[in-house]
Protein backbone atom coordinates (compact mmCIF):
# COMPACT_ATOMS: atom_id res chain seq x y z
CA UNK A 1 0.00 0.00 0.00
CA UNK A 2 1.89 3.46 -1.24
CA UNK A 3 1.51 6.51 1.19
CA UNK A 4 -1.51 7.71 -0.64
CA UNK A 5 -3.39 5.30 -0.05
CA UNK A 6 -2.77 4.91 3.94
CA UNK A 7 -4.04 9.00 3.97
CA UNK A 8 -6.77 8.00 2.19
CA UNK A 9 -8.01 5.43 4.20
CA UNK A 10 -6.48 6.96 7.50
CA UNK A 11 -9.07 10.24 6.70
CA UNK A 12 -11.79 7.58 5.67
CA UNK A 13 -11.54 6.49 9.34
CA UNK A 14 -11.56 9.78 10.96
CA UNK A 15 -14.51 10.31 9.10
CA UNK A 16 -16.38 7.00 10.62
CA UNK A 17 -15.68 7.78 14.28
CA UNK A 18 -16.78 11.40 13.52
CA UNK A 19 -20.36 9.81 12.34
CA UNK A 20 -20.02 7.12 14.97
CA UNK A 21 -19.73 10.21 17.69
CA UNK A 22 -22.67 12.59 16.05
CA UNK A 23 -25.07 9.08 16.40
CA UNK A 24 -23.98 8.62 19.71
CA UNK A 25 -24.81 12.04 20.45
CA UNK A 26 -28.35 11.99 18.87
CA UNK A 27 -29.01 8.44 20.25
CA UNK A 28 -27.60 7.83 22.92
CA UNK A 29 -25.29 5.29 24.23
CA UNK A 30 -25.49 2.17 27.15
CA UNK A 31 -25.06 4.16 29.61
CA UNK A 32 -28.13 6.17 28.85
CA UNK A 33 -31.11 4.93 31.14
CA UNK A 34 -33.76 7.18 29.43
CA UNK A 35 -34.01 6.71 25.74
CA UNK A 36 -35.47 4.47 23.70
CA UNK A 37 -33.02 4.45 20.69
CA UNK A 38 -29.50 3.48 21.82
CA UNK A 39 -26.13 2.69 19.92
CA UNK A 40 -23.63 0.32 20.68
CA UNK A 41 -20.04 -0.23 19.60
CA UNK A 42 -20.13 -4.00 18.75
CA UNK A 43 -16.33 -4.78 19.33
CA UNK A 44 -14.72 -2.08 21.97
CA UNK A 45 -11.35 -3.06 21.20
CA UNK A 46 -11.53 -2.43 17.63
CA UNK A 47 -13.48 0.59 17.99
CA UNK A 48 -10.30 1.65 20.71
CA UNK A 49 -7.65 0.36 18.17
CA UNK A 50 -9.25 2.63 15.50
CA UNK A 51 -9.03 5.54 17.89
CA UNK A 52 -5.45 4.86 18.52
CA UNK A 53 -4.39 4.61 14.68
CA UNK A 54 -6.24 8.40 14.39
CA UNK A 55 -4.49 9.61 17.62
CA UNK A 56 -0.75 8.58 15.91
CA UNK A 57 -1.64 9.05 12.89
CA UNK A 58 -1.14 5.14 11.93
CA UNK A 59 3.46 6.03 12.52
CA UNK A 60 3.05 2.16 13.35
CA UNK A 61 1.29 1.21 10.60
CA UNK A 62 -1.28 -0.67 11.64
CA UNK A 63 -4.19 -2.66 10.12
CA UNK A 64 -7.20 -0.48 10.04
CA UNK A 65 -10.02 -2.18 11.55
CA UNK A 66 -13.42 -2.96 10.82
CA UNK A 67 -15.91 -1.56 12.67
CA UNK A 68 -19.45 -2.53 13.60
CA UNK A 69 -21.92 -0.64 14.92
CA UNK A 70 -25.79 -1.23 16.29
CA UNK A 71 -28.60 0.64 16.79
CA UNK A 72 -31.69 0.05 18.53
CA UNK A 73 -35.40 1.79 17.77
CA UNK A 74 -38.69 1.39 19.03
CA UNK A 75 -41.53 2.58 17.34
CA UNK A 76 -45.20 2.34 18.35
CA UNK A 77 -47.77 0.91 15.95
CA UNK A 78 -51.06 0.80 16.31
CA UNK A 79 -50.82 -0.25 20.06
CA UNK A 80 -47.71 -2.49 19.22
CA UNK A 81 -44.54 -1.75 20.15
CA UNK A 82 -41.77 -2.57 17.59
CA UNK A 83 -38.22 -3.18 18.53
CA UNK A 84 -35.23 -3.04 15.66
CA UNK A 85 -31.92 -3.54 15.94
CA UNK A 86 -30.03 -2.06 13.25
CA UNK A 87 -26.28 -3.50 12.61
CA UNK A 88 -23.68 -1.55 10.65
CA UNK A 89 -20.28 -3.12 9.42
CA UNK A 90 -17.86 -0.18 8.34
CA UNK A 91 -15.30 -1.80 6.46
CA UNK A 92 -11.67 0.04 5.75
CA UNK A 93 -12.46 2.65 3.25
CA UNK A 94 -16.10 3.36 4.69
CA UNK A 95 -17.52 5.97 3.94
CA UNK A 96 -15.34 7.40 1.14
CA UNK A 97 -14.82 4.56 -1.16
CA UNK A 98 -16.42 1.32 0.75
CA UNK A 99 -20.46 1.02 1.77
CA UNK A 100 -21.85 0.17 5.00
CA UNK A 101 -22.88 -3.40 5.10
CA UNK A 102 -26.26 -3.70 6.74
CA UNK A 103 -28.57 -6.00 8.76
CA UNK A 104 -31.83 -5.94 10.89
CA UNK A 105 -33.30 -7.94 13.09
CA UNK A 106 -36.71 -6.97 15.24
CA UNK A 107 -39.04 -8.25 17.52
CA UNK A 108 -42.56 -7.05 19.26
CA UNK A 109 -44.95 -6.83 21.73
CA UNK A 110 -48.82 -6.86 21.18
CA UNK A 111 -50.55 -8.86 18.49
CA UNK A 112 -48.47 -7.19 15.59
CA UNK A 113 -46.31 -9.89 14.56
CA UNK A 114 -43.22 -9.73 12.12
CA UNK A 115 -42.82 -12.25 9.46
CA UNK A 116 -38.74 -13.53 8.56
CA UNK A 117 -39.80 -11.40 5.12
CA UNK A 118 -40.39 -8.40 6.63
CA UNK A 119 -36.70 -8.22 8.03
CA UNK A 120 -35.29 -9.81 4.92
CA UNK A 121 -37.05 -7.21 3.15
CA UNK A 122 -35.49 -4.18 5.09
CA UNK A 123 -32.07 -5.47 4.99
CA UNK A 124 -32.34 -6.05 0.49
CA UNK A 125 -33.83 -2.03 0.58
CA UNK A 126 -31.37 -1.04 3.24
CA UNK A 127 -28.15 -2.87 1.41
CA UNK A 128 -29.54 -0.85 -1.92
CA UNK A 129 -29.69 2.35 -0.65
CA UNK A 130 -26.41 2.23 1.12
CA UNK A 131 -24.94 1.37 -2.35
CA UNK A 132 -26.60 4.50 -3.81
CA UNK A 133 -24.52 6.88 -1.13
CA UNK A 134 -21.42 5.43 -1.33
CA UNK A 135 -18.53 8.83 -0.71
CA UNK A 136 -21.05 10.22 1.98
CA UNK A 137 -21.57 9.68 5.34
CA UNK A 138 -24.78 7.25 5.10
CA UNK A 139 -25.90 5.50 8.36
CA UNK A 140 -28.49 8.45 10.02
CA UNK A 141 -29.93 8.58 6.59
CA UNK A 142 -30.18 5.06 6.48
CA UNK A 143 -31.44 4.50 9.81
CA UNK A 144 -33.91 7.48 8.36
CA UNK A 145 -34.59 5.08 5.52
CA UNK A 146 -35.25 2.11 7.19
CA UNK A 147 -38.39 4.27 9.23
CA UNK A 148 -39.94 6.03 5.91
CA UNK A 149 -39.93 2.63 4.84
CA UNK A 150 -41.19 0.68 8.29
CA UNK A 151 -44.96 1.51 7.08
CA UNK A 152 -45.24 -0.64 4.05
CA UNK A 153 -43.05 -3.17 5.59
CA UNK A 154 -45.59 -3.72 8.06
CA UNK A 155 -48.72 -3.08 5.71
CA UNK A 156 -47.11 -6.13 2.97
CA UNK A 157 -45.24 -8.05 5.42
CA UNK A 158 -46.43 -8.01 8.92
CA UNK A 159 -49.66 -9.23 10.20
CA UNK A 160 -51.83 -8.61 13.63
CA UNK A 161 -53.47 -11.32 15.09
CA UNK A 162 -57.25 -11.48 15.09
CA UNK A 163 -60.07 -13.82 17.15
CA UNK A 164 -59.89 -16.79 15.77
CA UNK A 165 -62.54 -17.77 12.99
CA UNK A 166 -64.80 -20.55 12.43
CA UNK A 167 -63.14 -23.46 10.07
CA UNK A 168 -64.39 -23.49 6.99
CA UNK A 169 -65.40 -27.28 5.62
CA UNK A 170 -64.02 -27.44 2.28
CA UNK A 171 -60.84 -27.91 1.70
CA UNK A 172 -60.40 -25.42 -1.07
CA UNK A 173 -61.05 -22.63 0.87
CA UNK A 174 -58.40 -23.95 3.41
CA UNK A 175 -56.21 -24.52 0.37
CA UNK A 176 -56.21 -21.18 -0.78
CA UNK A 177 -55.58 -19.34 2.40
CA UNK A 178 -52.35 -21.34 2.46
CA UNK A 179 -49.30 -20.15 0.58
CA UNK A 180 -47.75 -23.72 -0.28
CA UNK A 181 -43.70 -24.43 -1.58
CA UNK A 182 -42.52 -27.46 -3.67
CA UNK A 183 -39.34 -28.93 -4.13
CA UNK A 184 -39.11 -31.92 -6.91
CA UNK A 185 -36.15 -33.82 -7.85
CA UNK A 186 -35.60 -35.54 -10.53
CA UNK A 187 -32.58 -37.55 -12.44
CA UNK A 188 -32.54 -35.42 -15.25
CA UNK A 189 -34.71 -32.61 -17.33
CA UNK A 190 -32.96 -31.91 -20.45
CA UNK A 191 -35.94 -31.86 -23.11
CA UNK A 192 -36.27 -28.34 -24.70
CA UNK A 193 -40.34 -28.89 -25.18
CA UNK A 194 -40.60 -30.68 -21.37
CA UNK A 195 -38.66 -27.83 -19.98
CA UNK A 196 -41.12 -25.67 -22.03
CA UNK A 197 -44.24 -26.90 -21.02
CA UNK A 198 -43.16 -26.81 -17.24
CA UNK A 199 -42.79 -23.43 -17.41
CA UNK A 200 -45.67 -23.00 -18.84
CA UNK A 201 -48.07 -24.74 -16.48
CA UNK A 202 -46.14 -22.98 -13.46
CA UNK A 203 -46.96 -19.22 -15.32
CA UNK A 204 -50.95 -20.58 -15.91
CA UNK A 205 -50.94 -21.55 -11.96
CA UNK A 206 -49.34 -18.47 -11.23
CA UNK A 207 -46.25 -19.85 -9.10
CA UNK A 208 -43.11 -18.63 -8.56
CA UNK A 209 -39.55 -20.53 -8.53
CA UNK A 210 -37.29 -22.05 -10.71
CA UNK A 211 -37.11 -25.06 -12.82
CA UNK A 212 -32.95 -26.25 -12.86
CA UNK A 213 -31.85 -28.14 -16.01
CA UNK A 214 -29.75 -30.69 -16.97
CA UNK A 215 -28.52 -33.12 -14.29
CA UNK A 216 -29.88 -33.12 -11.88
CA UNK A 217 -33.38 -31.70 -12.67
CA UNK A 218 -34.91 -29.65 -9.67
CA UNK A 219 -38.61 -28.15 -10.09
CA UNK A 220 -39.35 -25.42 -6.63
CA UNK A 221 -42.60 -23.27 -6.87
CA UNK A 222 -44.60 -21.37 -4.68
CA UNK A 223 -47.77 -20.03 -4.38
CA UNK A 224 -51.00 -21.24 -3.53
CA UNK A 225 -50.94 -24.40 -1.80
CA UNK A 226 -54.00 -25.20 -3.90
CA UNK A 227 -52.09 -24.03 -6.98
CA UNK A 228 -48.76 -25.87 -5.99
CA UNK A 229 -51.13 -29.26 -5.50
CA UNK A 230 -52.35 -29.08 -8.83
CA UNK A 231 -49.17 -28.20 -10.61
CA UNK A 232 -47.96 -31.19 -8.43
CA UNK A 233 -50.94 -33.55 -10.07
CA UNK A 234 -50.47 -32.35 -13.28
CA UNK A 235 -46.36 -33.20 -13.19
CA UNK A 236 -47.04 -36.36 -11.87
CA UNK A 237 -50.19 -37.44 -14.18
CA UNK A 238 -50.00 -39.58 -17.82
CA UNK A 239 -47.63 -38.29 -20.25
CA UNK A 240 -49.84 -40.20 -22.55
CA UNK A 241 -53.04 -38.13 -22.08
CA UNK A 242 -53.55 -34.68 -23.36
CA UNK A 243 -52.97 -32.27 -20.58
CA UNK A 244 -50.99 -34.60 -18.34
CA UNK A 245 -47.59 -34.63 -17.12
CA UNK A 246 -44.63 -37.13 -17.31
CA UNK A 247 -45.52 -39.94 -15.83
CA UNK A 248 -45.74 -41.78 -12.10
CA UNK A 249 -42.18 -41.48 -12.01
CA UNK A 250 -41.95 -38.20 -10.74
CA UNK A 251 -44.18 -38.78 -7.77
CA UNK A 252 -41.42 -40.09 -6.05
CA UNK A 253 -39.27 -37.17 -5.98
CA UNK A 254 -41.81 -34.79 -4.50
CA UNK A 255 -39.02 -34.14 -1.98
CA UNK A 256 -39.99 -30.97 0.29
CA UNK A 257 -44.04 -29.79 0.72
CA UNK A 258 -43.96 -26.53 3.06
CA UNK A 259 -47.18 -25.09 3.42
CA UNK A 260 -47.76 -21.92 6.13
CA UNK A 261 -50.55 -18.96 6.30
CA UNK A 262 -50.93 -15.85 4.25
CA UNK A 263 -49.60 -14.15 6.46
CA UNK A 264 -46.16 -15.03 5.78
CA UNK A 265 -44.37 -13.79 2.85
CA UNK A 266 -43.65 -15.54 -0.36
CA UNK A 267 -40.09 -15.87 -0.70
CA UNK A 268 -40.10 -16.23 -4.86
CA UNK A 269 -42.28 -12.63 -5.58
CA UNK A 270 -44.97 -13.26 -8.40
CA UNK A 271 -43.85 -10.18 -10.63
CA UNK A 272 -44.74 -10.07 -14.62
CA UNK A 273 -45.67 -13.58 -15.65
CA UNK A 274 -42.93 -13.95 -17.81
CA UNK A 275 -40.22 -13.29 -15.06
CA UNK A 276 -42.36 -15.06 -12.26
CA UNK A 277 -41.18 -18.65 -12.90
CA UNK A 278 -37.80 -19.00 -14.40
CA UNK A 279 -34.96 -21.54 -15.94
CA UNK A 280 -31.47 -21.98 -14.55
CA UNK A 281 -28.74 -24.40 -15.83
CA UNK A 282 -25.90 -24.17 -12.72
CA UNK A 283 -26.98 -25.91 -9.12
CA UNK A 284 -24.86 -22.99 -7.86
CA UNK A 285 -27.49 -20.15 -9.34
CA UNK A 286 -30.19 -21.86 -7.95
CA UNK A 287 -28.53 -22.17 -4.40
CA UNK A 288 -27.17 -18.44 -5.24
CA UNK A 289 -30.99 -18.07 -5.13
CA UNK A 290 -32.70 -19.71 -2.48
CA UNK A 291 -29.90 -18.09 -0.30
CA UNK A 292 -30.76 -14.60 -0.67
CA UNK A 293 -34.58 -15.42 0.13
CA UNK A 294 -33.23 -17.36 3.13
CA UNK A 295 -34.06 -20.72 1.82
CA UNK A 296 -30.16 -22.40 2.46
CA UNK A 297 -31.44 -24.88 4.48
CA UNK A 298 -34.37 -26.23 2.22
CA UNK A 299 -32.53 -26.23 -0.37
CA UNK A 300 -29.55 -28.66 1.37
CA UNK A 301 -32.15 -30.60 2.87
CA UNK A 302 -34.56 -31.38 -0.41
CA UNK A 303 -31.66 -30.95 -2.95
CA UNK A 304 -28.10 -31.73 -1.89
CA UNK A 305 -29.02 -34.65 0.62
CA UNK A 306 -31.06 -36.35 -1.90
Amino acid sequence: MDQASKEEKLEALERTIQEIEALQAIYGDDDDDDTSSKITICSQSEYNKAQHIIDTENKDNEHIPTLEIEIKLQHEHDQNTLFQSLRFVLPPGYPAYTTAIPSLSSSSSGTLKLTKAAQQYTTCSLTTKSKELIGVEALLELVQYAQDILPDVISQFCKIDAPPKEEEDDDNNSEEKQIGRRWIWVHHITNTQRIKDICSEARSHHLSGYIKSGYPGIVLIEGSTKSCNSFVTWIKGNKSRPGGGFGRNWGHHVRGEIDFDFGEMRCFKEEEEKKCFEEVEDLKVLSAHCKNVGLEDEFLKYVLQH
